[in-house]
């Protein structure tokens, strides 16, 4: 993501969007917790704030304000049919160079085939009105902090940290919502909700 604000159609400024599934409570407390310990010993330039903890279900983009209402029509629509289902926190890992990680993140355990499956309406949902899927394959996972800055080479070993402080890792939750975030660069939290998107219980 970068800082520039970028201007819709006649004029008016975009918001950047994405929806996704909040992990609850309790469990954005535990990993909160978990992460404050590990900063001390892992130097990542940034650690996600607590309220921002969140698995991507599509990146949208920039886009008008003035298509949200649409876009939020169409994304209740694509969860109409879905049912809660149980995810968990796995084992965590990193993207970019193993010596110096752009990322590094908490995998998903549980029903992840209905984390797909929630992923995959929302994209079909979404592409009518000019949203597209990214090309890479679908990568469901938790972001706890980004770029590493330690003095030492990052290795295999540093992730053994996790495994003192893994009670969070194999936490459980029920997803019954997810939403729909808009991105406010500099401010912690980062991530503002637009819409809470219920998944039905019957």
């Amino acid at each position: 993501m970068n800082d520039k604000v970028t201007v819709g159609m006649g004029g008016t400024a975009s918001e950047r969007l994405f929806t996704a599934v909040r992990l609850s409570p309790e469990l954005r407390g535990a990993v909160g917790g978990m992460c404050r310990t590990l900063s001390r010993e892992l130097s990542f330039a940034k650690w996600t704030h607590e309220e921002d903890y969140h698995i991507t279900l599509q990146f949208l983009g920039d886009t008008d304000p003035r298509s949200i209402p649409e876009l939020v029509s169409a994304l209740k629509e694509a969860a109409a049919d879905c049912r809660p289902f149980t995810l968990s926190l796995r084992e965590a890992g990193i993207f970019g160079p193993p010596a110096a990680p752009r990322v590094l993140w908490a995998g998903v355990g549980g029903e992840t085939d209905r984390l797909q499956e929630l992923h995959n309406r929302i994209v079909a949902a979404t592409l009518p009105l000019g949203f597209h899927a990214e090309e890479r394959a679908y990568k469901p996972h938790v972001t706890l902090a980004r770029k590493y800055r330690g003095e030492r080479v990052f290795n295999s070993g540093h992730l053994n940290a996790f495994k003192q402080e893994a009670d969070a890792l194999h936490m459980s939750w029920r997803v019954e919502e997810w939403v729909l975030f808009v991105t406010r660069m500099h401010k912690k939290p980062m991530y503002e909700i637009v819409e809470t998107l219920t998944i039905s219980k019957k």
